[in-house]
């Protein structure tokens, strides 16, 4: 038994990252009855990770070795503080947290690197008085990523994490409130609590009474070095209603924030979804799945699993012509200003500037600059007239005139902004298709004529 044992080790060693296996397999035990090999695995959320995960792999190496069948069974033996503390808090106080989430199921991408590399020298180094602060719009990432690391402390034994929802955290405060027990909720953290993880900060606007207590509960938490991650949709100072104590607290953390994802962390996203559920989509597939689909992750995954469910139905390969039909059911009609919004989109990551910002009246140098380069690019690379432009900018016709005068010739006699503008918008035709006069602006910019109505 132990040379089976040391072999299937010596095997996924070989085939998983090291990291990976030093986690869930380096002290994997086992045994056999008949044709059966058996895993021993601590608890639950081990059994149902490795099988959810690595259920397939682990049978083929079972069978690659002769047996018929993988299977698992739970560790009875118990831990001598359990017979202290009864009970898992991240099970039964809080919300328990989803094995679905780990690091290993996350894609990287631009838009999300540096929340992703945050999160995991967590896990990796283990709660050390980190205050984190994950924000961004629905859909990104904020709940697999701040899961992430309940899950992979967990499977390393630490079993002190707390994880709420911001409306969990509220409903079991008034809860225990209405019962006269306040302080013993507050106490089942402070004592049994080193890594918190409270989701959708946001939801407590206007919430006062919440919001007192969370801060106390704040100050206490760091004050003793645990560590705490936070996700919201804004910025503290963009929420509203929020107690400013609590929000000067926020204000204190680390705040990363998860973008929506660009055209080749979408790419790799429907790859990744598509391998999952066993399948690998042709190349002009996932290339008009990601131009045409630029919402969050969660729209990604439904166009996967829609495309998936329609060629199974059909008994038909997964094809273009089936993405087309598709996308044109989910975005029921064209928007006529999607093109339009991309430009926007990708010019205010390009400046740093906000969509209020260069649609203001503002005469900032750099927000003159970025709305110049609006203009000019929605006439020289959407094909847009300009009357089209000058009611979407909500600027005269003549005033768009000049501005497109004004950065042609500042094109022509600055040689870094020529080149700011080529890169950009090689990153905006991953995005969107070049139309046949859009292809020329690479070779000659600076040659746009303009229509004076």
């Amino acid at each position: 038994m132990n040379k089976d044992i040391e072999y299937l080790k010596a095997r996924l060693k070989e085939r998983l990252p090291l990291n990976i296996y030093k986690v869930w397999f380096s002290e994997l035990k086992a045994y056999t009855k008949g044709d059966v090999l058996y895993l021993i695995v601590p608890n639950e959320f081990a059994k149902t990770w490795l099988k959810e995960n690595y259920g397939p792999l682990l049978q083929d190496l079972a069978e690659e070795m002769g047996f018929r069948v993988i299977d698992y069974v739970i560790s009875e033996t118990p831990k001598a503080e359990q017979l202290i503390l009864p009970y898992n808090p991240a099970e039964l106080f809080g919300k328990k947290l989803s094995p679905k989430y780990t690091f290993e199921n996350f894609v990287v991408g631009k838009s999300n690197e540096l929340a992703y590399k945050v999160c995991y020298r967590l896990y990796e180094e283990k709660p050390k008085g980190y205050f984190i602060y994950l924000y961004g719009n629905y859909g990104l990432g904020k709940t697999h990523l701040t899961q992430a690391v309940g899950n992979g402390l967990l499977s390393q034994g630490f079993e002190r994490v707390f994880y709420f929802t911001a409306q969990d955290f509220m409903s079991y405060l008034l809860k225990y409130l209405r019962a006269g027990q306040i302080e013993s909720f507050k106490e089942k953290i402070r004592m049994s609590c080193d890594l918190l993880l409270l989701d959708g900060v946001h939801f407590l606007s206007g919430k006062e009474f919440t919001q007192t207590e969370l801060a106390f509960l704040l100050d206490y938490l760091l004050d003793q070095g645990k560590t705490v991650i936070f996700t919201s949709l804004n910025l503290p100072q963009e929420l509203r209603d929020i107690d400013s104590s609590l929000r000067s607290r926020l204000n204190a953390s680390l705040m990363v924030k998860l973008n929506q994802p660009d055209f080749e962390t979408r790419k790799r996203i429907i790859r990744f979804k598509a391998k999952k559920a066993g399948y690998k989509f042709p190349s002009e597939v996932v290339d008009y799945l990601a131009r045409n689909i630029r919402g969050d992750i969660r729209q990604l995954e439904s166009a996967v699993i829609g495309l998936i469910a329609r060629a199974s139905l059909l008994k038909e390969p997964v094809t273009l012509q089936l993405a087309k039909e598709l996308v044109l059911e989910m975005l029921n009609e064209k928007d006529e200003n999607s093109e339009i919004e991309v430009i926007l989109e990708g010019i205010c990551k390009f400046f740093g500037v906000s969509k209020e910002e260069i649609l203001s009246a503002s005469r900032k140098k750099h927000l003159v600059l970025a709305r110049q380069t609006l203009i000019y690019l929605l006439r020289n690379f959407a094909q847009k007239n300009l009357k089209e432009i000058s009611a979407f900018v909500k600027k005269e016709h003549s005033t768009v005139i000049y501005h497109l005068r004004t950065f042609e010739k500042k094109l022509k006699e600055n040689r870094a902004l020529k080149m700011q503008v080529e890169f950009l918008l090689k990153e905006l035709s991953q995005e969107l298709p070049l139309s046949p006069e859009a292809q020329n602006i690479e070779e000659d910019p600076f040659e746009a004529e303009l229509e004076v109505k």
